[in-house]
């Protein structure tokens, strides 16, 4: 089920430039064009090479003068930050998706349409790599000889590419309305009817007295108590309602001690809008500090002002239950925490994996302490209704507060390739 929002944070510091531009193919797919895009870092951040396993040099800058004619070019080597283990299971989520879809489905791709047969090659090939007996040294050179860099992102000095996090938080809550579990979620209402029609995106609304109008927006929902009777669960604090409407899933600690999970189920069609923004924009923060924590933390001050910055956010989601468990994602498969990513699949296929480049932080109780460099193989497995175009990847981070603490620092730039298996390429011993 499709994760939500999670981008109340936009945009990023300044960072150190070090690497290169890159321009290709422009992508069939919609354009990067967030207000806050002015706000992203022009710089990037060079690898740290203590936290580097041994894989290999610079990724894919010695190819540029193919990729700036739109023609795909050779990796050089892939440098890799995590375990070969969580990849390989990876992996295997993106094969168990892509090998379910029919044969003939076909994805757009810059200017191409790759089949799935080629998708499902290219996964189940790196996979038997990681596998395999070949070292980190013999493992890169097999990478960039048997793979295509196939799609790059930024194209171009004027674009960014956001990388942000996303997790599965767990919070208390109760299944009766009884201080101090006061803050539903609700269920997706019986009046809400999703419209389709060949060629265009779904509409989302309710019949009235014969017309089809827009659902109710959050303020409407919220002031009117529109929905009562329809609570699926209670909670103790609004933010955490908030937070569990943005990252799409979570878990929910009954009063009792029982676990439950709850989805996405629906949402009420109206676009998302960053209250981190809002917050920058009205003068409240200051752009550096605009953290989820931070955001919390604020509104926590300055109670009088927390349902009204929550409702400049039109958009409003519907959960059902769903086991206590790992969270799943778009694709019906379980997410693998560092390695698997939501994306705008009609720009990164589901199941595709990429090479991704940024920075991310490290913690020491719960305070940033430092930035490291992230250089790490993923894959696509969930996706996002703010992930429009092929400029934000969103990572996930895990399940709890750690995970949570990590993720919402993430507002870094980065750099992302596609990659596909080359065609008539041998198979791994």
């Amino acid at each position: 089920m499709p994760c939500q929002i999670r981008s109340w944070m936009n945009f990023s510091p300044p960072l150190p430039t070090t690497s290169p531009r890159l321009c290709h193919e422009t992508a069939r797919c919609p354009s990067f064009g967030w207000s806050w895009g002015r706000f992203v870092a022009p710089g990037f951040v060079r690898m740290s090479a203590g936290r580097r396993v041994a894989l290999g040099a610079a990724f894919f800058w010695c190819c540029l003068v193919a990729a700036c004619t739109g023609q795909a070019s050779q990796p050089s080597r892939i440098v890799d930050d995590l375990d070969r283990p969580g990849l390989v299971v990876a992996l295997s989520r993106s094969l168990a998706h892509l090998e379910s879809l029919p044969a003939a489905t076909r994805f757009s791709l810059g200017h191409s349409q790759v089949p799935v047969t080629r998708l499902i090659d290219s996964a189940r090939h790196l996979r038997n790599l990681m596998r395999g007996p070949l070292d980190d040294t013999q493992l890169a050179q097999r990478i960039s000889e048997d793979f295509i860099a196939f799609r790059r992102y930024p194209e171009n000095p004027q674009q960014r590419l956001l990388v942000t996090g996303y997790y599965q938080p767990v919070f208390s809550g109760s299944l009766q309305r009884r201080a101090p579990y006061l803050h539903p979620l609700h269920r997706r209402p019986d009046d809400l009817v999703v419209r389709r029609e060949e060629g265009r995106k779904p509409r989302i609304g309710r019949i009235f007295q014969g017309r089809f109008l827009p659902y109710w927006t959050r303020s409407q929902i919220e002031e009117g108590n529109l929905l009562k009777g329809g609570e699926l669960v209670w909670l103790r604090d609004p933010f955490d309602a908030f937070t569990l409407h943005v990252q799409g899933s979570g878990i929910v600690r009954l009063t009792d001690g029982t676990l439950r999970g709850v989805r996405f189920a629906q949402k009420n069609g109206h676009p998302y809008t960053s209250i981190g923004k809002y917050l920058v924009d009205t003068g409240r923060m200051r752009l550096a500090e605009v953290t989820m924590d931070s955001i919390r933390e604020y509104l926590r001050q300055h109670p009088h002002e927390q349902l009204g910055i929550m409702r400049q956010n039109d958009s409003y989601i519907f959960f059902d239950w769903t086991p206590p468990g790992p969270a799943i994602g778009n694709i019906n498969q379980e997410l693998i925490p560092g390695r698997s990513v939501a994306a705008d699949q009609r720009c990164y296929p589901p199941g595709s994996i990429l090479w991704l480049r940024s920075r991310r932080p490290v913690l020491e109780r719960g305070a940033v302490v430092g930035w490291q460099s992230m250089d790490r193989l993923v894959s696509v497995h969930d996706t996002g209704s703010a992930l429009n175009g092929p400029g934000r990847i969103d990572i996930f981070w895990g399940t709890g507060d750690r995970a949570g603490q990590e993720a919402g620092q993430m507002k870094e730039r980065g750099e992302v390739v596609v990659l596909l298996r080359r065609q008539q390429v041998s198979t791994p011993p």
